[in-house]
């Protein structure tokens, strides 16, 4: 007697192979795609705070009445160069950098002083705006 030998792979099998790899494959993926936004924020946070040192950096250098000629708003076009560049770079990667900040002038005891308070704000992958600030005194010498 002759058997007869097939050797292949039947429909079942295959359900069952594709069904192992989703079960496998999925929170790989939501584990992968968690992980790259998880990143994306940690870098939108790192240039919001570089933008706003590279601001307390160049108004920290620059005299007290070209500071105090700023006025008490500023916005992304009335910052320093170096300041404005970074915002431009920042907003050529994600599009979604708004810069502001605010200038209160107080004078007490004979010393003047501006205090800054600003502000760098993006959108979240989910929709919610999020924000870093940074708070400093310039004092004139």
């Amino acid at each position: 007697m002759k058997k007869n030998k097939k050797s292949g792979v039947s429909l079942v099998e295959i359900i069952l192979a594709v069904m192992i790899f989703a079960i496998v494959a999925i929170p790989l993926y939501y584990a992968v795609s968690y992980s790259s936004n998880e990143e994306v924020q940690l870098d939108k946070i790192a240039i919001a705070n570089k933008i706003l040192e590279s601001f307390r950096d160049e108004i920290k250098n620059l005299d007290f009445e070209t500071v105090k000629a700023y006025g008490t708003t500023i916005d992304g076009s009335q910052l320093p160069p170096n300041s404005f560049q970074a915002l431009l770079d920042s907003q050529k990667k994600y599009k979604d950098f708004k810069f502001s900040a605010e200038a209160e002038h107080k004078e007490a005891t004979g010393i003047e002083s501006i205090l800054f308070k600003a502000e760098v704000k993006w959108t979240l992958a989910n929709g919610k705006q999020s924000s870093q600030k940074l708070s400093f005194v310039k004092v004139q010498k």
